[in-house]
């Protein structure tokens, strides 16, 4: 068993770096189906419950802090690749049908937890808030939720939140995968004119293509994005910790009451998630490796969120119950999806995308956007980038309403 938190990192790095190994270089087509990020969260799940390493309050600590100062740094990193304005650029159908899948998950996360409050356990608000962080732009956000409503790693809110995540959103790309055979049956239904579709797929290829470096990675670009992400993850926290909110604030502070509306770490997330949309806007998008260091933040972060979570310490007859909640938050959110669809004359590309955008983000949105056709990558992409851009704030909204119920 394992007690020194520099071994335990260890071993999660090289797990890490062998399920990426799988996934990269081996070409596994179990990772078409399931992305890596879903074999990290449950093998760090299932070491903690078998107690591979002790979760001693020295490596509770440990995780808590690493993950303190790595998080605001991923989000930076990550959201600085990709100007968000392209986004707005895929076309009104597209971005309209995101943010109405968006506004579909949180209406299901509300009646949900409306019609089954009394079911849950008391703190069953900060589970579906930070759930609803990851599906409405993927994992990053479920990392910057927790730490903006201080949830404790290793907590039953959390576990739960995890659980859900991975088995229904892992179902829900199943899903999603199996349709693509059917696009023009459900075109028929929709009403859809794919070749809207097909001209948006071509103008996407072709900006990424023109927008693309060339050059060979450097070394001088890797120290630049670390000098650069440590910068502004230093920046983030000294203004949201220390001006922002530091916790002490009183009827008299100027702006006390919009300061006070998330807590300081909140405030670190949302600064951060700021700086990168920002940065993104800038040359600083120009940067080249600070997706791919960003992504290994990611992994990490993940990880180490997963591997403080001890599934042995819940009820499962609960946990089948939020996992349960979890299904019919989908469910409403399908329905939605296919009412749009009918109304609104949608492709199923389209509604594929913006679905996925959503509840996997920019991990998994690839992948179906690959599976439905190779030039949609760019646009799976920069649909989860968006979803990560809005996510934490959203979600961080959703748990200021779920609290007054």
């Amino acid at each position: 068993m394992i007690s020194s938190p520099f071994t335990f990192f260890s071993l999660l790095m090289l797990f890490i770096t062998t399920v990426l190994y799988c996934e990269k270089k081996l070409e596994l087509r179990l990772f078409k189906v399931i992305p890596a990020l879903t074999f990290i969260y449950f093998g760090g799940m299932i070491g903690a419950s078998l107690h591979v390493w002790e979760l001693t309050p020295e490596i509770r600590s440990f995780i808590g802090q690493l993950k303190y100062y790595l998080l605001p740094m991923m989000l930076f990193l990550l959201l600085l690749k990709n100007d968000i304005r392209d986004v707005f650029k895929l076309g009104p159908k597209l971005m309209g049908s995101f943010l109405a899948v968006t506004a579909s998950i949180i209406m299901g996360f509300i009646i949900v937890f409306m019609t089954f409050q009394s079911k849950f356990e008391v703190d069953a608000w900060q589970t579906f808030s930070i759930l609803s962080s990851s599906w409405i732009g993927g994992s990053t956000n479920m990392a910057a939720t927790q730490q903006g409503l201080g949830v404790a790693d290793g907590s039953q809110a959390l576990t739960y939140a995890f659980l859900m995540d991975n088995i229904c959103a892992s179902f829900w790309l199943v899903l999603m995968i199996s349709f693509a055979p059917m696009r023009d049956a459900f075109n028929r239904f929709s009403g859809a004119n794919s070749q809207e579709v097909d001209k948006i797929i071509s103008t996407i290829n072709l900006h990424a293509e023109q927008k693309e470096d060339k050059r060979d990675y450097e070394f001088m670009d890797f120290m630049i994005t670390l000098g650069l992400g440590f910068a502004v993850a230093g920046l983030v926290m000294v203004f949201g910790k220390q001006y922002v909110n530091p916790g002490n604030l009183t009827d008299e502070n100027f702006l006390s009451g919009i300061r006070g509306f998330f807590s300081g770490s909140g405030w670190v997330v949302v600064l951060a998630t700021l700086a990168g949309i920002m940065g993104s806007m800038t040359k600083l998008n120009t940067v080249k490796g600070s997706n791919h260091i960003g992504s290994v933040l990611l992994y990490v972060v993940v990880g180490l969120i997963a591997s403080s979570t001890d599934f042995s310490t819940i009820d499962f007859g609960d946990a089948a119950f939020y996992v349960l909640a979890g299904f019919l938050v989908l469910l409403f959110h399908l329905v939605v999806l296919l009412v749009l669809a009918k109304v609104f004359k949608l492709d199923l590309y389209i509604c594929g995308i913006a679905s996925q955008a959503n509840i996997g983000g920019a991990v998994s949105a690839p992948i179906l956007a690959g599976t439905y056709n190779k030039a949609l990558v760019p646009a799976g992409l920069m649909m989860g980038i968006f979803g990560s851009a809005i996510g934490t704030v959203s979600a961080l909204m959703l748990a200021k309403v779920l609290m007054v119920m």
